[in-house]
Parts: C-alpha cells; structure tokens; sequence
C-alpha cells in the first residue's frame, strides 16, 4: 500500500512522498474502512487536503471510483445548510441535503463500479450545525430534515471533516467518528520546499531545451 501511495503522490499529485506523509494517507483509508465519518484535525497548513485529496487519487487508480463534494459549512446559516421553510411555507432544500439526496440517488447507477462519494465539510466546527449529524454518523446513517424527509446514507456514502481543532465538538460527536491528527510538524515545510524546487526545474529544463 505504501508504494502505491507513493508512486500517486509523486506521479499524479506532483508530491515529494515522505514517510509520514504517506503514512497519513493509508491511515485515512483504514478509518474510513471500518468508519463512516472521520475527522481529519490539524492546524492550518499541515496538509490536510492534500491527504485526503491524495487519498481520493489513489482509490480512482485502484478501480475504486472516489467522486467528493465540498462545502464550507461556517460560510452559510444551518437553515441553508440543511433547509428551512420559506415565508409562503414552501421547503427549500439546504446545500447538505441536495448534496446527500444526489449521492443516494446515485447509488444504483455507480454500484458496479464501486463508487465512493465523499461529502467534505472544511471549516471548524460549530454545535450549531454539528449536532444535526450526529444520527448521521452514528449507526442509524440517516439525516432527519425539519421536513420530516429522512435521507439515509448508502454503503459508498463517506463525510469527511477538515477542521483545525475539535474544541467546540461534545464527546458524543467526537466519539461517532473516526479522527485523524495531524500536527505540525508531521510533514512540515521541506515537502513544500522540495516539491517546488522539482517543478520549477522542470520548468527550467523544459524551456532551456525549447531555446
């Protein structure tokens, strides 16, 4: 596994593939083997979206088709997050839940090729919106909307959070999902620093031999 991590990161994502960095990657695909939902935590530039992106990369390589969604949650009210009845008492759909209603209904469509559709949540957590998906990543699957439509999540169905902390998480949140820690100095600046020295003398050779 890990030199399939490797050669994706280095190849497809243009990655300088260190240790820990791929150690990260194969970590993610364990949780979310036996978990429906996982938290990926760590500050700000430790690589957070470069794991799991990395990860989606290399289950498309490995015939297991990865589609993701992705969405800010703190960028919009929990009523156009999940949806809310308008003034004229007419449901309007939240982004969340057009997003979940779509991946369920693709479930037959996808079913032989083994599709994975990922829903991920980047932005720190709020009780607000949060505690609305606890029956979603618990074992009941399921999001209860304020219109009484339920939408279950199918077998392929994953939520991934991209988060900074879990500070403002309860315990009975935190403990209904998988959670990746990543810390700062995991992967550090040198991975930055190397892949940008590769391209850009890649970029150098390539126009010195077009000259």
């Amino acid at each position: 596994m890990k030199r399939l991590v490797m050669k994706t990161a280095k190849q497809d994502m243009g990655l300088v593939p260190e240790d820990i960095f791929c150690l990260k990657v194969i970590q993610l695909k364990e949780i979310l083997s036996v978990r429906h939902c996982v938290f990926v935590v760590g500050p700000p530039g430790c690589g957070k979206s470069t794991v799991w992106k990395t990860l989606i990369q290399l289950q498309n390589n490995i015939g297991e088709v990865t589609d993701y969604c992705t969405l800010n949650p703190k960028a919009v009210t929990s009523d156009e997050l999940y949806g809310c009845y308008s003034k004229t008492k007419e449901w309007k759909n939240g982004v969340l839940s057009m997003i979940m209603k779509n991946q369920a209904k693709c479930e037959e469509k996808y079913k032989e090729d083994q599709m994975y559709k990922w829903s991920v949540l980047d932005g720190d957590i709020d009780p607000e919106w949060i505690e609305s998906l606890n029956t979603v990543m618990d074992d009941n699957k399921v999001l209860t909307l304020v219109s009484n439509d339920r939408i279950f999540l199918t077998g392929s169905m994953r939520l991934c959070f991209e988060i900074s902390n879990l500070r403002n998480a309860t315990p009975a949140t935190v403990s209904r999902a998988g959670v990746l820690f990543i810390n700062d100095g995991d992967i550090g600046w040198i991975p930055y620093m190397n892949s940008w020295l590769e391209r850009s003398e890649y970029k150098l050779n390539k126009s010195g031999m077009s000259a």
